[in-house]
C-alpha cells in the first residue's frame, strides 16, 4: 500500500488499495484492519477519509466496522450477502434484466449439473437424498420450503468442486428468490424433478442429467422470461 497520489480521488483509492490487499490475503476474514489513525498515516489523507474508505468496503460486504472496546473495521467473513443485495438492486431497477438473468440461469444449471454428474459421490448424493427428505417432510406438514430447494441446487454445484460455479449459482438463485412477482410452481413436481435428477446422478448418465436440468429450468424461469 503506498500514500494516495494527488490526481485520485481519496477515499476512493483507499477504499482500492485496502480491497486489493483483502482479496490479496494480506488481511484475512476475521483480521483487523490497523486503525484509522494509522491508516490515514499510511496513506497520507484524513481520518475522514479513511472512513469514507472503510464505508466503500461495508458497502461492497468485505468490511465491518465493530464499536466498542476492540472494536474497529475488521475483515468480514460474510461477503455473499452483500453480494446478493448487489444482485438485487440491479434486477430492482432494471426490470428487463430479471429476463436476462434468467436465461443465464437456463444456460448455466445444465452445465453444472452435467459436470457434478462426472464426478459426484456417494456421500454427495446422500446429501441429496437427505436434501429432498427434508422437502417431502415439510410439505407434508405445509411449510415452505423454498429455502431447501434452494439447497438442492447448491449441493449439487458444490459437488462439482467449483467454487467459482458454486458462488454464481448461490448468488442466482438467492438472489431471484427474494424477487417479487415469481411464477407460482408446484413444489411437489419440483420434488419429482429433483428425484428424478438424482436417480440420473448416481447412475452418472451426464447426457440425462443435462436433459433433466434444463427442463426443470425451463419449467420455472421461461414464465419469468415471459413476462418481462
Amino acid at each position: 500500500m503506498h500514500p494516495v497520489r494527488p490526481a485520485e480521488r481519496p477515499h476512493e483509492a483507499v477504499a482500492s488499495q485496502l480491497r486489493d490487499a483483502i482479496l490479496s490475503g494480506q488481511f484475512r476474514p476475521g483480521e483487523r484492519l490497523p486503525i484509522e489513525r494509522e491508516l490515514g498515516e499510511r496513506f497520507a489523507v484524513s481520518r475522514s477519509t479513511v472512513r469514507q474508505a472503510l464505508l466503500i468496503l461495508d458497502q461492497m460486504g468485505l468490511v465491518r466496522v465493530r464499536s466498542g472496546v476492540g472494536g474497529g473495521p475488521f475483515v468480514t467473513h460474510e461477503t455473499l450477502p452483500a453480494a446478493i443485495a448487489a444482485f438485487e438492486n440491479v434486477l430492482a431497477v432494471d426490470p428487463a434484466s430479471v429476463a436476462e438473468f434468467a436465461r443465464a440461469k437456463l444456460v448455466l444449471e445444465p452445465v453444472v449439473s452435467a459436470m457434478a454428474a462426472e464426478s459426484i459421490t456417494e456421500d454427495q448424493i446422500a446429501e441429496l437424498e437427505a436434501n429432498i427428505a427434508v422437502a417431502r417432510s415439510g410439505l407434508e406438514r405445509g411449510d415452505q420450503i423454498t429455502d431447501v430447494m434452494i439447497d438442492f441446487h447448491s449441493i449439487l454445484v458444490n459437488s462439482t468442486g467449483n467454487r467459482f460455479l458454486a458462488l454464481i449459482v448461490e448468488l442466482m438463485g438467492r438472489a431471484l428468490q427474494r424477487l417479487p412477482d415469481m411464477p407460482d410452481t408446484d413444489p411437489w413436481q419440483l420434488l419429482a424433478e429433483h428425484e428424478e435428477m438424482v436417480d440420473a446422478l448416481r447412475r452418472h448418465d451426464v447426457e440425462e442429467v443435462r436433459a433433466l436440468t434444463a427442463a426443470h429450468a425451463v419449467g420455472i424461469w421461461r414464465q419469468v422470461i415471459d413476462s418481462r
